[in-house]
């Protein structure tokens, strides 16, 4: 038994105005800054590092000579914690040397000024004799085929992201070989992507629902971090990277919050991944970090190392953007904090086998505009949704049922389940009975 409701793409086109612009290019290769020890660190400072939120810190986290640290709980560290230690003042000591190995280069910089955004930039030394910000377009760094290109950037002053503002990186350009010395102090803004390390004479400030694939190392002051789906990784290869490196080419660009649906009894939250690279993503995953013991991701497509992710199995080009609906079970009914994402890209999940189609017993539309499909189960029993637009070409909905009960209810309300959110008209259905 088929049904048959309408399908519109909730795909968001998004143009880069930075990939438009003509390369300003630097005129010699740079090697990378040593950083020594304070390599290990995801977040290391001088005088108190503060969370306000559920921020992750994939990698160690350490402070010296300062000794307050706080918001730790709920911010959870993966690496150690190292508190006015030897451990921690070893890399205070050679993050001063790093510091000042980047602010010392000199060999053919190209002078920049004010806004960075929406320009593509190549390889090199910039250096800046005031302040640098992103604000007005994304910042492009390209490595021009070369993986351990490096990019230095030397400010006297500070450094500032606008809200939103992203670091993309194409042309094998990698988050390990990017610096930002900064003079005074650094901001990344709300819902900022980040790369890179910085290296900042003051302190950092990290906002609400920003990423930092990198490090955040502040000499004297404070590092400041306003959890709400941040996270701090280190770079590729660097403690901490494992399973979570976040995706260099998907970054979040909006976050709805949680709301409980009655109508479900689900807590539901929207989340817009966009691919803000030259490069097509041949899946978009989302990883879903620092969430109460007792809160179930309901639509999970799987888990790395104990942590739920969804996944959508389309495509996305450069510059679009895809929308992934996030349902969360929790008995008690009690507000659900803001858990951390982190991006990455997918492959493809392969294609389910056939097997017997089974009757579906009833088709909703709900005010919502999604879809509840019912049937009839074998507790414990293995199901696939499957869904076309034609009645030919099939695709398989993400993940799989195993039923619970006699009667199974299913919900189609777009990616990450499905390719998109159906609307009336023209998107059939059946339910395959799997081994």
């Amino acid at each position: 038994m088929f049904f048959k409701p309408n399908t519109t793409a909730r795909i968001l086109t998004l143009f880069l105005l930075g990939l438009i612009i003509p390369h300003q290019r630097a005129t010699a290769a740079e090697l990378p800054v040593n950083l020594g020890s304070a390599a290990n660190f995801g977040v290391l400072a001088g005088s108190t590092v503060t969370s306000t939120g559920f921020t992750v810190v994939n990698g160690d986290l350490g402070l010296w000579p300062g000794s307050s640290i706080s918001g730790f709980p709920p911010a959870t560290v993966t690496g150690t914690k190292h508190i006015a230690d030897p451990t921690a003042q070893a890399a205070q000591g050679d993050l001063t040397i790093a510091f000042n190995d980047a602010a010392g280069r000199s060999t053919a910089p190209v002078s920049v000024a004010g806004n960075l955004g929406g320009q593509t930039l190549a390889p090199g030394l910039y250096k800046s004799t005031d302040s640098l910000e992103i604000s007005s377009g994304d910042l492009t760094l390209d490595g021009q085929g070369d993986p351990n290109a490096v990019f230095i950037f030397q400010m006297v002053s500070t450094f500032v992201t606008f809200s939103g503002r992203q670091v993309i990186l194409i042309g094998g350009a990698q988050a390990a070989n990017v610096f930002w010395q900064v003079g005074t102090s650094a901001t990344i803004g709300t819902g900022s992507g980040m790369k890179g390390t910085i290296l900042a004479d003051q302190s950092i400030s990290i906002q609400t629902g920003a990423t930092l694939q990198g490090r955040a190392l502040a000499r004297i002051g404070g590092v400041t971090l306003q959890g709400n789906a941040l996270t701090v990784t280190t770079p590729v290869g660097g403690p901490g990277s494992g399973p979570f490196v976040p995706s260099t080419n998907l970054f979040v660009s909006a976050i709805s919050p949680i709301t409980l649906n009655p109508q479900t009894g689900l807590f539901e939250q929207t989340v817009t991944l966009t691919n803000g690279s030259v490069n097509t993503v041949d899946a978009a995953r989302l990883l879903i970090q620092v969430l109460p013991a007792d809160v179930q991701v309901y639509n999970a497509s799987g888990s790395i190392s104990g942590t739920p992710f969804v996944q959508n199995n389309l495509a996305l080009a450069p510059g679009t953007a895809v929308n992934f609906l996030i349902e969360y079970y929790r008995s008690s009914r009690q507000t659900i904090p803001q858990p951390a994402f982190v991006p990455q890209d997918g492959t493809a999940l392969p294609a389910i086998g056939t097997g017997p189609v089974i009757q579906i017993d009833s088709n909703v539309q709900l005010t919502s505009g999604r879809f509840l499909l019912e049937f009839t189960a074998t507790p414990g029993g293995h199901y696939a949704v499957q869904y076309s637009s034609n009645m030919t070409n099939w695709k398989t909905a993400n993940p799989t049922i195993t039923a619970p009960a006699n009667r199974v209810q299913w919900y189609d309300d777009g990616p990450p389940k499905t390719d998109s959110q159906p609307t009336n008209g023209s998107r059939f259905y059946r339910i395959m009975v799997m081994p």
